[in-house]
C-alpha cells in the first residue's frame, strides 16, 4: 500500500519561495523525475503565510527517505527558497473510505 508524505518547511518570504520555485523550474523537473525513480506518484506544493507544504504519494516511505535522504537536489532548491531549518515530515498511511474522491 502506498503512503501520504506531508513535508513542511519554514520560509521568511513565502512570495520570495513561490517565486524561487518558478525560476528554479528545469531543477524542480530533474528532482521529479529522481523522485518518480524511487516510488513517487503523486506530488504537489502548497502554501500559507508560513511557509511551503510538499503532499506527495509515494509507493513506500523507504522510497521516500532513500530519495530524500541526503539529496543535493532538494538541497539546493530548498535553500534557494529561503527555506529555514529542516522540513517537519509526516508519513500517513491512506484510508480507503466512502466519499473519497
Amino acid at each position: 500500500m502506498s503512503v501520504v508524505v506531508i513535508l513542511h518547511f519554514d520560509v521568511a518570504d513565502v512570495s520570495a519561495a513561490k517565486q524561487s520555485l518558478a525560476d528554479n523550474s528545469a531543477l524542480l523537473d530533474e528532482i521529479s523525475g529522481d523522485a518518480k525513480a524511487h516510488g513517487a506518484r503523486h506530488h504537489r506544493f502548497a502554501a500559507n503565510s508560513g511557509g511551503l507544504a510538499v503532499v506527495d504519494e509515494w509507493d513506500s516511505a523507504e522510497g521516500f527517505q532513500r530519495f530524500f535522504d541526503g539529496n543535493d537536489k532538494v538541497a539546493r532548491v530548498t535553500a534557494a527558497a529561503g527555506v529555514q531549518g529542516p522540513p517537519t515530515i509526516e508519513v500517513l498511511e491512506p484510508v480507503e473510505a466512502a466519499g473519497t474522491f
